[in-house]
This record gives structure tokens, C-alpha cells and sequence, in this order.
């Protein structure tokens, strides 16, 4: 089981890597790039955590690749609001 969790992870890290794939479009709602079709995902935020309308996350109820991509974007919008900015 770690094994596909290990994949699942680094794909999505690949996601959050690409410029423009994991798009904001509200406080907690996102639209996620496909790796493998040009469609996008819907990745929000709900009470029972981050819920995803791929396959993968619907069929399986697995943490997709596409929930991982925008915790790790959110991660880096919360570090970077609470880091200065400083420019020499």
C-alpha cells in the first residue's frame, strides 16, 4: 500500500510543479490539471476533508494525486504569506 502512495505523491508533486496546473478559484476550491487528458478536477475542501471529482478519488476514495498537488500548493500559499519579502 506504501508503494502506491509513494506514486500517488510523487505525481503529485509533479502537478504542483507545473506552472498553472493547480489553480486557485476560491478560498478552498481548486481546478487541478490532468496528467493524462487536457480536463481539469475539482479539489475542494469540505468537513470531512479534501475531496476530488477524479476516478480515483471518487471510485476509490483514495488521496489522489490532484488532492496531494493542492495540499502541497497550499502548504507553500500559507509559508509564503507568513514570510517577509524582502528585495535588495
Amino acid at each position: 500500500m506504501s508503494t502506491v502512495v509513494d506514486f500517488r505523491a510523487q505525481r503529485g508533486d509533479a502537478i504542483a510543479r507545473q506552472f498553472g496546473w493547480v489553480k486557485r478559484i476560491a478560498e478552498l476550491a481548486y481546478k487541478v490539471h490532468s496528467q493524462s487528458s487536457d480536463i481539469e478536477y475539482d479539489v475542494i475542501r469540505t468537513i470531512l476533508g479534501w475531496r476530488c471529482t477524479c476516478p480515483d478519488s471518487k471510485y476509490r476514495g483514495a488521496k489522489c494525486k490532484h488532492i496531494i498537488a493542492v495540499e502541497l500548493s497550499f502548504i507553500l500559499r500559507t509559508v509564503v504569506a507568513r514570510e517577509p519579502i524582502v528585495i535588495q
